[in-house]
């Protein structure tokens, strides 16, 4: 897709007279990603086709002009849906009023759904006063009489839905023969491989930059039968991913980049769960509706097309096997897991929003997990890691950060009774203490606002009577304008004022709620040993973890805040 000209390029148009109706037209090409470009117009041809009809439209029409404002393709996008990027485009334009006419070469290259072409152009461009000419067909909603034209049309666009239909049937069936002949009819090849032609066939040929690379996954899974652990030494030799290696052809991450995006066990993963490293090919997993490109549906492994010695394998059998020996002991491992953490539920997550790492700022991840002792007792533990935190992914971090729920509160109780001592003696007292003066602050601003409102009022009241005096001649102009700036002013003024004390009652409401969370926090303190969510929330504002252990703690609400309540 890409746009042949620019708005500020309109085409030069001749002069005519101001009572002649002009048109703001969009001409819209079309290239079908099944088509061969040698067969058939490409988008400039198309896009000339329309030019040199508004050419000619304009020579003969002394009532009706249409500019051309710009034009807009599609490179190979079907035509049997409107999900196009640069026909969205041109819908949103039309609905902003910058285009009222579109142009297509042909209704094939405006669509081939027969419902959605028809709907658009029978009953959308209508309702939003635009224009449709298709020049080929001879087909333009602007010309009158050309209602005859209608069922042409129509019919027209039935053929083409039959043509988008009848297409897709044959492109899967010549895409499944190609599939049984053992072509690697995919898209971009897989890690370890490029794509090329022998013959009529399209093949996968080992990349001489990456082959080894999959075969150290390989010998290295089998030796730590770990996921994580080869992703871990991948990340240490700074190997690029897939999908960057994809991008930029680089085997090794250089240190002019940006930062270093390494790999995580999903890929590691992948590339030990696929059979083309073995030279098979698995083919037809999936396939698109037309009605939707990201529509996909997932096949029954019945339907899939399986091609051995396809292709020149990059690991032996013999090692493929044993990974997959791994593989297939791992996931029975995991699935004979009695769920040892029956009777033991994960208990609410007291610090999810205020716990970061203090080194790079990343919020930290809870770890629950029930541990096993040695007589068969339980419990359930919970801790608190930077995920950033020592990983070879990534350097922000560069040292390990995990802290246990226990630390951390054994930390903050001592912390916050220690910071409310006095408050912990009589927490009823300032209960009503804190109601009465927080609400008595409340209504002392509250009319505040209502003293600025009616100062407002009454400027804009006595400026209402200085404009009729103004209107009915008793004060000039220039005294007026004199007397309206300085009013202006004073207006303005007044409006800060009035917005200030706006949030001065809003802050007030806030402290409200957030002092008598803090009592009724404060009681739960005194009578209890256990630090509770509400208890967080309501006295601190982050957490920051450091490494060793170390707290760093920002009250929200401090002894401090509260003695000024009085």
């Amino acid at each position: 897709m890409g746009r042949v000209s620019k708005r500020k390029a309109v085409e030069k148009q001749p002069v005519v007279s101001s009572n002649v109706k002009r048109y703001k037209a969009g001409i819209y090409a079309r290239l079908s990603s099944d088509q061969d470009i040698k067969k058939n117009e490409s988008v400039e041809v198309q896009i000339e086709i329309a030019r040199k009809f508004v050419e000619e439209f304009n020579q003969k029409n002394t009532e009706e002009v249409i500019d051309i404002v710009e034009c807009y393709t599609d490179l190979g996008k079907t035509g049997s849906n409107f999900e196009r990027e640069d026909f969205q485009r041109l819908l949103q334009e039309i609905r902003l009023g910058e285009i009222n006419c579109v142009i297509v070469k042909d209704l094939s290259r405006f669509g081939r759904n027969y419902l959605e072409a028809g709907n658009y152009i029978e009953k959308i461009f209508p309702f939003l006063g635009v224009r449709f000419i298709a020049v080929a067909d001879g087909f333009d909603t602007g010309k009158e009489g050309n209602e005859n034209k209608q069922m042409a049309s129509e019919i027209k666009n039935l053929v083409n839905d039959m043509y988008a239909k009848d297409f897709s049937k044959k492109a899967k069936i010549h895409l499944k023969q190609r599939r049984e002949e053992g072509s690697y009819v995919g898209g971009p090849p897989p890690y370890g491989y490029v794509a090329d032609w022998n013959g009529k066939r399209r093949v996968l040929i080992p990349d001489e930059n990456t082959a080894v690379i999959v075969q150290f996954i390989y010998e290295r899974f089998v030796e730590t039968e770990s996921y994580a652990v080869v992703a871990d030494l991948l990340n240490r030799r700074k190997i690029n991913p897939p999908a960057i290696y994809k991008k930029k052809k680089e085997v090794y991450h250089s240190s002019d980049d940006k930062e270093y995006k390494g790999w995580d066990k999903s890929a590691v993963e992948g590339i030990l769960k696929s059979d083309t490293y073995s030279g098979t090919l698995v083919q037809g997993k999936t396939s698109i509706t037309a009605k939707n490109e990201r529509n996909r549906i997932h096949k029954s492994e019945e339907e899939w097309v399986v091609t051995k010695d396809a292709h020149e394998p990059l690991i032996d059998m013999k090692l493929y096997q044993k990974a997959s020996d791994i593989q297939a002991k791992i996931k029975r491992r995991t699935a004979s897991h009695n769920h040892p953490t029956k009777g033991y539920p994960i208990e609410e997550n007291i610090f999810d929003s205020v716990l970061y790492c203090g080194v790079c700022g990343r919020k930290m991840t809870r770890s629950s997990y029930v541990k096993r002792y040695a007589d068969g007792d339980k419990a359930r533990l919970d801790g608190y890691f930077c995920l950033n935190g020592g990983q070879t992914k990534v350097t922000v971090c560069p040292d390990s950060n995990r802290i246990s729920k226990t630390e951390i509160v054994d930390i903050l109780l001592p912390l916050i009774r220690k910071e409310f001592a006095v408050f912990l003696e009589k927490p009823k007292k300032y209960v009503e203490f804190g109601k009465e003066r927080i609400s008595e602050a409340v209504k002392k601003a509250e009319a505040d606002v209502r003293e600025t409102e009616c100062k407002i009022r009454r400027l804009r009241e006595e400026e209402g009577n200085m404009y009729m005096e103004y209107r009915t001649g008793n004060i000039s102009q220039k005294d007026y304008v004199a007397y309206k700036m300085k009013q202006d002013d004073k207006l303005i003024d007044m409006g800060k004022i009035e917005e200030t004390q706006k949030k001065e009652v809003k802050a007030l409401e806030k402290l409200s709620d957030r002092y008598l969370s803090a009592i009724r926090a404060l009681m739960k303190l005194k009578s209890g040993k256990e630090l509770t969510k509400e208890m967080v929330e309501a006295f601190i504002s982050k957490i920051y973890v450091y490494p060793g252990k170390r707290i760093e703690v920002l009250f929200t609400f401090t002894a401090d805040c509260m003695e000024g309540v009085k």
